[in-house]
């Protein structure tokens, strides 16, 4: 049995009505109520042949659809498929492939339904749409972030990761359809798979209005991506406009993203509002947030402990330390099922998600990693050196990135993370060097230039006055504002001895205890 329809088109639409088909064939809308009617048969006939009144239907299965229910029925031989003979017209059912040639630039994501006056951003750029935004095209091998919100200054927005692979130049790209949801107001997939097919069809239609991936405007909005200055000739070149992006998501694969968002797809969507496993809220916020909220899963969630537990005796005592085994076993485990990009894959969602979604949760994860993780891991440059200096140079990009493309800044927004990160740094670069000179000539082209990519993030740290060198004076005098000259002492790292967070304070003992405790004992 056949289910058909004449016209395509989308759920709620209206199209006329043929007549009934021959044999196997029956009309969708077949068991819609009949209206009482005093027509005779032969006048009633007639008025459905030529009929211009349109009916709405509404379902899963839009108007439009072609669908192939059982040509074997009451076990009878199947028959072959044949069509009315309608004078002057055709019917014709589309493959909904649309011209390779329209494809070999690249991926075309096509946003459906989306309202004007939306904020949509791609990658590195964003703007503001004064009328409906029909999509990008030409998307280049890699992974790309699409985000919609109602207006520049809403507090939610809807976004997709996507992942275009490495092909053959004469290869044609995909084709991506989202729709916007006007009730719940967020970017989702087509309501079927009907419409997804029209969208597919008439892409030769609407091709010409869609975005190229290195969009340039000055009537629909303003784009965050600035001019070269005369200070990127002092950066290295993986910092430049055309290469930033690349450096921003390079270890973001379509496996990292099935495994953060617990779903194997093709697409991957994510929300402002999005929880991250393992974060600590308060009862209160908790509330705010419904019950199915999604929960991003990292492999190195903040709530867990940089030790291994099966670690005993000088093991323990090192990771506490200095978590690089924990985190060489976490990637390398057989359990854990890591890879070593995981943990520069995650350091970039977490970044890029947190900072365009406005999404605090990933913000507080990516803290966790360059504060916990990644300037606390001294021995990586020797163990990982390629790891490392990944780490180091996405960090760089993050830094720079938030200097140059977005309009908030994640370190003026957390004052207390951003402090407690400049002394990690401090930290970090002490125990680096004296890593680096320890190996001497055993030093190796990795490690060397895990070396170089931290010097260079080092200089452009300069520009917000952070001081990593490490010589600080802990005491002295120092003259305020009105001029008066006090004496002051820094306390920077008065908890801390050669700069280590678990460093053992020395004491003096009496009778076993410590001098100077308040005792009890009568």
């Amino acid at each position: 049995m056949v289910e058909m329809v004449n016209a395509p088109g989308k759920s709620g639409a209206t199209t006329d009505v043929y007549p009934p088909p021959a044999a196997h064939i029956r009309p969708s809308f077949a068991s819609l109520p009949k209206s009482a009617t005093t027509q005779s048969p032969t006048e009633a006939s007639l008025k459905s042949v030529k009929s211009v009144e349109s009916i709405a239907a509404n379902g899963a299965f839009p108007l439009g659809s072609l669908r192939v229910n059982d040509l074997n029925q009451d076990d009878q031989p199947a028959t072959p498929l044949t069509t009315p003979a309608i004078p002057n017209q055709t019917m014709e059912v589309s493959k909904a492939k649309p011209p390779p040639a329209l494809l070999k630039g690249g991926d075309v994501f096509i946003l459906d339904d989306l309202p004007a006056n939306f904020t949509v951003g791609c990658d590195a750029m964003s703007f503001n749409t004064t009328k409906p935004f029909p999509g990008f095209k030409d998307l280049p091998p890699g992974a790309h972030l699409i985000w919609v919100a109602p207006s520049e200054s809403t507090s939610s927005r809807s976004a997709y990761w996507i992942h275009t692979p490495e092909k053959d130049p004469e290869e044609p790209g995909e084709v991506y359809v989202k729709q916007w949801d006007k009730f719940n107001e967020v970017l989702g997939d087509p309501a079927s798979h009907a419409e997804e097919r029209f969208q597919k069809e008439k892409l030769e239609q609407i091709f010409g209005s869609l975005a190229p991936y290195q969009f340039r405007a000055t009537t629909s909005g303003k784009l965050q991506i600035e001019a070269p200055s005369q200070e990127d000739d002092a950066l290295p070149t993986f910092l430049n406009n055309t290469t930033i992006w690349f450096q921003l998501t390079f270890a973001i694969s379509p496996g990292l993203l099935n495994r953060i968002t617990s779903k194997d797809q093709r697409t991957w969507p994510v929300t402002t509002m999005d929880g991250v496993s393992g974060e600590v809220s308060m009862a209160e916020e908790a509330r705010l947030y419904a019950k199915g909220t999604p929960q991003l899963r990292f492999m190195f969630p903040m709530d867990t402990h940089l030790i291994n537990p099966e670690a005993e005796g000088r093991e323990r005592t090192r990771q506490a330390l200095d978590p690089t085994n924990w985190i060489i076993d976490k990637l390398e485990g057989a359990t854990a099922g890591g890879h070593a990009d995981d943990l520069v894959g995650e350091l970039q969602f977490g970044f890029l998600t947190g900072m365009h979604l406005g999404n605090y949760s990933c913000l507080e994860q990516w803290w966790f990693f360059v504060t916990r993780l990644v300037f606390r891991s001294y021995n990586l440059v020797v163990e990982r050196p390629q790891l490392a200096r990944d780490l180091i140079q996405t960090f760089h990009a993050q830094l720079l990135y938030n200097d140059r493309y977005m309009d908030g800044d994640v370190l003026e927004d957390m004052p207390a993370n951003a402090k407690m990160l400049q002394k990690a740094m401090v930290t970090y670069k002490a125990r680096l060097d004296e890593k680096l000179l320890a190996l001497g000539d055993r030093c190796t082209p990795d490690q060397h230039s895990a070396g170089v990519a931290f010097s260079s993030l080092e200089a452009w740290l300069w520009r917000l006055g952070w001081d990593l060198r490490g010589e600080y004076v802990r005491s002295g005098n120092v003259m305020l504002e009105d001029g008066e000259i006090v004496q002051a002492e820094l306390s920077d790292f008065e908890d801390e001895d050669e700069r280590g967070e678990f460093a053992p304070v020395v004491v003096d003992l009496e009778d076993g205890r410590e001098t100077g405790l308040v005792s009890w004992d009568r």
